[in-house]
């Protein structure tokens, strides 16, 4: 990532098009990286030091913020049902969920749960793009929930690939910030959480010693993936990639996203402002 302050990259944009840059381009920065990297945490402070900078970036939420896991079922029921109506959604569901299938999952509920969470987050993005002048903030976003099906994968060929789904549901509004660490840090820190939600947690290293090895692949397999792809298409989203070093504070790794954030927003401000765009 080109190191900038975020004091250089906001002084860059003219005051008339500060708040253009974020409000009509960029609507939702999605986290990504091993559980315990700290997307939660990053996520919050990030939206804190954008809520900060008022008109530059409108209306900032967290997806689900406040909302209970119960909270959240409902509320995505709600976003889920009227889309079955639209075709190109009953599509794209078809294929998410022939992806979960042929992916071969531990169990019957995983592949109902994978699917799911998919399905909810493709129908909340197309539900959040309604709106104007905002910007949400994604701890758990769509590249974690492809991250999810290949963890408990048994089969990693599949008729419908990841990226095509991604593509179809467009990208072209979106950060992605890949949170890149080392296994050990990552380790470290989620078994000092005190929750039990992530399997990694739940597995111990003697009785599956492969597992972080395997979650660690898939993260830079689909960051390189993603990228490729994002250099080969125009308007296709913007992917970031900020280390999280073992002695890194969650501030620090927070002001390396919003540097990231604010860079993105610049350069796509600049390319709709390029001859023939």
């Amino acid at each position: 990532m080109t190191s900038h302050t975020v004091g250089h990259l906001a002084a860059s944009l003219p005051p008339s098009v500060e708040a253009h840059a974020l409000r009509t381009d960029i609507r939702f920065v999605e986290f990504f990286g091993l559980p315990g990297v700290g997307k939660t945490t990053t996520s919050r402070l990030l939206a804190n030091s954008l809520r900060r900078r008022g008109p530059l970036v409108g209306e900032v939420r967290i997806a689900w913020e406040g909302r209970t896991f119960i909270e959240r079922q409902i509320y995505r029921i709600g976003v889920v049902a009227p889309r079955f109506l639209d075709r190109e959604f009953r599509s794209l569901f078809t294929r998410i969920a022939r992806f979960v299938v042929e992916s071969r999952q531990a169990s019957l509920l995983d592949a109902v749960r994978l699917v799911w969470n998919l399905v909810g987050l493709v129908a909340f993005i197309q539900q959040e793009r309604s709106r104007r002048n905002s910007i949400i903030i994604m701890d758990q976003g769509l590249l974690q929930g492809f991250w999810s099906v290949f963890l408990k994968s048994k089969c990693r060929k599949t008729s419908e690939k990841w990226l095509d789904m991604l593509s179809t549901l467009g990208v072209h509004d979106m950060v992605f910030v890949h949170l890149r660490s080392e296994t050990g840090i990552a380790r470290d820190r989620l078994q000092t959480r005190g929750d039990r939600s992530s399997r990694l947690q739940r597995t111990s290293p003697e009785s599956d010693p492969d597992l972080w090895s395997a979650a660690d692949r898939a993260c830079r397999e689909m960051a390189a993936a993603l990228e490729r792809s994002m250099g080969t298409e125009d308007h296709i989203g913007v992917l970031a990639a900020v280390d999280v070093e073992m002695f890194a504070s969650p501030e620090d790794v927070a002001e390396r996203a919003l540097e990231a954030v604010l860079l993105a927003c610049l350069d796509r401000h600049r390319l709709c402002d390029s001859p023939g765009q």
